[in-house]
């Protein structure tokens, strides 16, 4: 083993290529900004010391009167954790992750180190490869069904993070709309929430985070029997001759192993896995929170699935020639990074 002096890193030796662990945790670093996060507010922060990362929830891009448990703001950190561990395995290296159970926002929710790795596995290769690619998509699915196959291979990636997938069919179904609009319509009467979704969805020119209006459709998300959450003003078309068939969407829930804090986090993982893992196949996916906000419907979807649900994920065949909805913005590493390591770095 070799150490670096100038980072107070340990970096592996007799590789042919770079294997500078800075180097290899600012790229990471780099790649987990693309996460998703609800509204896109980004609500994580990062501490890097010479051998360790911390992440913690930004207590100012929470979501107070959309998010009252602060629940997908641990799923987004979950997520960014969770693109960070592909980062670092595809550089090269083993991340090393512990929870933390106090929860935040006085406690940092998790802590990352890292170790040489002789092999990337190939789930993480594949995964990190469609990071790039992964968008949230509100419009008009096409009329082929997922197959089957396919939902199980996204059931494998969040069962590798204590996720369990729930494809929601039938009289189950119609539960989990109805829940839906339900929730629709009582959380629009919560004070506080019409400014939130309005300053969250009309951002100012430039803004870095928030959903732009290249991102927000035209009219309102209605899929046969499934209302989605509307973001008003939006300048995004649906697909071209989508509204001479049906969505054949496939609704699915995806719930933790507790109601904890880490075990949220953790479900954040098995989210973002989804997610890349429905990028790898082609699929669109438009993650669902809406009808978790509200106490009375999550309950009854809770009474559904028999757990603790986390997020709804509507996944489909995109329209066949669709363009890719725009890319939505993401800060600079420096806007979420507290770097400890930069100052012990004499260059």
């Amino acid at each position: 083993m070799e150490t670096r002096r100038e980072t107070g890193v340990t970096a592996p030796a007799g590789s042919g290529t770079p294997t500078d662990p800075r180097e290899a945790v600012l790229a990471a670093l780099e790649g987990s900004l693309r996460a998703p996060s609800e509204h896109n507010t980004q609500p994580w922060r990062w501490t890097l010391h010479p051998d360790r990362l911390e992440l913690a929830v930004d207590p100012h891009r929470r979501l107070p009167f959309t998010d009252e448990r602060g629940h997908g703001a641990l799923l987004a950190c979950g997520a960014a954790l969770h693109h960070l561990r592909l980062g670092l395995a595809v550089r090269g290296f083993a991340p090393l992750v512990r929870l933390d159970r106090e929860g935040p926002p006085q406690h940092r929710v998790a802590e990352v180190r890292w170790a040489a790795a002789d092999v990337v596995p190939d789930d993480a290769r594949r995964q990190a490869a469609a990071i790039g690619r992964r968008r949230t998509d509100r419009r008009r699915f096409a009329p082929e069904p997922v197959d089957p196959g396919v939902l199980d291979e996204l059931a494998d990636a969040a069962r590798a993070f204590d996720g369990v997938l729930h494809a929601v069919t039938g009289h189950a179904r119609r539960c989990l709309v109805h829940a839906m609009r339900d929730a629709a319509r009582l959380q629009l009467d919560r004070p506080g929430y019409p400014a939130e979704l309005q300053r969250w969805t009309h951002r100012y020119a430039g803004a870095a985070d928030g959903i732009p209006h290249g991102a927000r459709l035209t009219e309102p998300h209605l899929y046969d029997d499934l209302v989605l959450r509307w973001f008003p003003g939006g300048g995004l078309d649906q697909p071209h001759g989508g509204a001479d068939h049906a969505d054949a969407s496939t609704l699915l829930v995806l719930t933790a192993g507790g109601d904890d804090p880490a075990s949220v986090v953790r479900a954040g993982e098995a989210l973002s896995a989804v997610l890349l893992e429905a990028t790898v196949h082609d699929l669109a996916a438009t993650p669902i929170t809406q009808v978790l906000e509200v106490d009375e419907t999550r309950e009854r979807v809770r009474r559904m699935v028999g757990s603790h649900p986390v997020v709804v994920l509507r996944v489909g065949r995109p329209v066949a020639e669709a363009p890719p909805p725009p890319r939505t913005p993401r800060r600079d590493l420096a806007a979420v990074l507290v770097d400890h390591g930069a100052e012990q770095d004499p260059r």
